[in-house]
């Protein structure tokens, strides 16, 4: 498989795709930065952040995941991961060896559809098939006409770009016209290792269910109360979709490992021991793959780590 060669191979052939979805059991992930308490200016040390995510990769973790905020807004008080999460994942594919690579997710209304085909399927190669390229359109307001796109088109530019991308992906040489440009007589280099990279839709997308059935490879929402998240995977499930099904969830990791769970936003503050409970609650309902966020802890991340590590991972390592 050469970077300029057209491939047949299916996306869940890759190592990265394989790593997080085993099936038939849960896997864990961790959402970056690994920081705590400072959503607004999180740490931004690399050699610090890459340290502890060598440390989760020998640990058994499957996978670590970049959010994508083109812009600091202050009225959302969550700058995110700070840096460009392309650049990062080159960065960080160079760095580990098994991890597993995703964004949750990308702002696909936002960028331009054959730059990020390109960007994508070159993480594809450089990380050796472990990049998941999770994909959404967006929710600050602010950004939109900073780029020059109608938030109220959103829904309509993800479905093209998306539509955009698959076709840079499959086919050489070939025009591609859409509502945003033309390309004739190029060609969009490298191909991905599979069909195209994995394509995981994150939150609705402004889609229906039933269009993420069709076109995502896998599906990632955020954290909701049990019952109600029950109802959404069932949803997710119907029609025989065998796909797998990701989610978000928030941890405050309480230093009394056997403290009862209470709610965060988006999440649990709990006890190790509780949290590996609810885990397994949520392998039970049909969760392949859950990435906890410490930003809303209230510990040092290197200590929610540890515990992660000597508590909760044995029980789903990969």
């Amino acid at each position: 498989m050469t970077p300029f060669s057209l491939s047949s191979a299916p996306t869940d052939s890759l190592p990265g795709f394989r790593r997080v979805f085993p099936g038939g059991r849960l896997t864990l992930g961790l959402a970056l930065p690994l920081d705590s308490g400072s959503a607004e200016e999180p740490d931004v040390n690399i050699a610090h952040q890459i340290a502890l995510v060598q440390r989760v990769e020998a640990a058994g973790f499957a996978a670590v995941w970049l959010r994508d905020i083109p812009l600091r807004d202050p009225d959302f008080g969550d700058v995110g991961q700070t840096w460009d999460p392309i650049s990062y994942l080159g960065y960080l594919a160079a760095s580990t060896s098994v991890l597993a690579l995703g964004t949750a997710a990308i702002v696909v209304p936002v960028r331009h559809p054959l730059h990020l085909a390109k960007q994508a399927a070159s993480i594809d190669h450089l990380s050796g098939g472990r990049f998941l390229f999770g994909v959404a359109t967006g929710d600050r307001s602010s950004e939109y006409p900073a780029f020059g796109v109608q938030e109220g088109h959103r829904d309509e530019m993800f479905r093209e770009h998306l539509g955009v991308m698959q076709q840079a992906w499959t086919t050489q040489h070939r025009g591609i016209r859409w509502s945003g440009g033309r390309m004739w007589g190029g060609d969009v280099v490298p191909k991905p290792l599979a069909v195209r990279p994995p394509l995981l839709t994150v939150g609705s997308c402004l889609q229906s269910m039933a269009w993420h059935r069709e076109h995502a490879d896998a599906h990632v929402t955020y954290h909701r109360a049990l019952p109600v998240q029950k109802k959404y995977i069932d949803g997710w499930r119907s029609e025989g979709n065998g796909k797998p099904f990701a989610m978000s969830m928030s941890l405050d990791l309480h230093a009394d490992v056997d403290a009862a769970a209470g709610p965060i936003k988006f999440g649990w503050r709990v006890g190790a021991r509780r949290l590996v409970e609810i885990l397994r609650e949520l392998e039970a309902m049909g969760v392949d793959h859950v990435i906890l966020g410490v930003k809303r802890g209230t510990r040092p991340a290197e200590e929610v780590v540890d515990e992660l590590i000597h508590h909760v991972i044995p029980e789903f390592r990969v």
